[in-house]
């Protein structure tokens, strides 16, 4: 009679007597598993999406020729186009500059309208 009362034949009872409840719950487990699974990779996705886009965000000093300071806002908060360049020299400068860490120079193109 000791062998009938193991974990294996009690788990198998309790599965033939209560079927409803344990189907219901197995269901409901696969669910939520279901749901968390691609929740935790989107989660994930979006974290190192958020990580990548925070380095990129930029420069926290922009330097333009002289003239163009209004262009340059407008370009820069309206994301209308602006056509100016500068003579590599000014990159040396300003990799000069006590507390810069990095210098990058950007190219940003237009886009001919069809319009």
């Amino acid at each position: 009679m000791r062998g009938k009362l193991g974990l294996f034949y009690l788990s198998r009872q309790n599965l033939r007597r209560r079927l409803f409840r344990s189907l219901v719950t197995v269901i409901a487990v696969a669910i939520v598993a279901v749901i968390l699974f691609p929740a935790t990779i989107l989660g994930e996705g979006v974290s190192r999406s958020l990580e990548q886009g925070t380095g990129r965000l930029g420069a926290d000093m922009m330097v333009a020729p002289p003239g163009y300071a209004f262009k340059l806002e407008s370009t820069l908060i309206k994301g209308e186009p602006s056509t100016f360049t500068m003579d590599g020299s000014v990159e040396e400068m300003v990799r000069n500059i006590r507390g810069v860490e990095q210098v990058s120079p950007q190219l940003y193109f237009a886009t001919l309208a069809s319009g």
